[in-house]
């Protein structure tokens, strides 16, 4: 089940080609004493999948996350490179789909943190490295986001 058919490109995804990726999602801060800016959780694509994230969203995001034509074995994706791989399919497409990357992650944290799913919960990142995690969208997916997404 391909929601975003062919890309601008014509490429189309494979969802669940590469089952074997992680997906990285920035923590936000805590209270005292809690994880600070520079932890990330990783996760499992089937983490998406979960019945408490929001659907479609989060189907859409597995798709892409593990269906991407340059999507690698063991790679680590991060909530901002796909929305920049986003930008390559049509503008209508996002607002048609109607997705929240970040209401998706923060589905996914939750149930991380109720035990529901597990990962991995890496501390310590240097300041610059947590800022390329959560940086602007590409232009395109902007303008996605402005419509709703």
């Amino acid at each position: 089940m391909d929601q975003l058919g062919p890309n601008a490109l014509g490429e189309t995804l494979e969802p669940g080609r590469v089952a074997d990726c992680y997906l990285g999602l920035l923590l936000p801060p805590g209270p005292a004493g809690e994880p600070e800016a520079g932890t990330v959780l990783i996760v499992a694509p089937a983490a998406l999948l979960h019945p408490a994230v929001p659907q479609p969203a989060g189907s859409l995001v597995y798709e892409l996350l593990t269906g991407h034509p340059e999507r690698e074995p063991g790679e680590l994706v991060f909530v901002a490179d796909l929305t920049g791989e986003l930008r390559v399919w049509p503008q209508d497409t996002c607002t048609a789909v109607g997705v929240d990357p970040d209401q998706v992650a923060q589905a996914v944290i939750g149930c991380w943190q109720d035990g529901e799913v597990t990962g991995l919960q890496v501390d310590d990142l240097g300041f610059e490295e947590a800022r390329s995690l959560t940086r602007d969208p590409p232009r395109a997916f902007s303008s996605c986001r402005d419509s709703g997404l």
